[in-house]
């Protein structure tokens, strides 16, 4: 798990969302943020275990539009993939 990374939240009230690690905060933990309910400013301490790497963004330097372009992004594809 690297930052950039696009993660889907495995547990907790956030469960089968969609994120952005944003940093890494020690061995077991992650930030992560999607833009919209959990900003760059205010990201969410996640541990990495409650989290499954599902894409990579590309996005190097987070900013919350950037994010939630990303995230609206994938959760396109996904959708579409899930329809074939």
């Amino acid at each position: 798990m690297q930052i950039g990374d696009i993660v889907i939240s495995l547990k907790g009230h956030d469960a089968d969302k969609p994120f952005v690690v944003v940093a890494e905060a020690g061995k077991d933990f992650v930030l992560i943020a999607d833009g919209k309910s959990r900003g760059v400013e205010n990201p969410k301490l996640k541990r990495k275990r409650h989290l499954r790497v599902a894409d990579q963004s590309g996005i190097e330097n987070p900013t919350n539009a950037a994010l939630k372009k990303r995230i609206k992004q994938f959760n396109s594809d996904r959708r579409l993939y899930a329809e074939k």
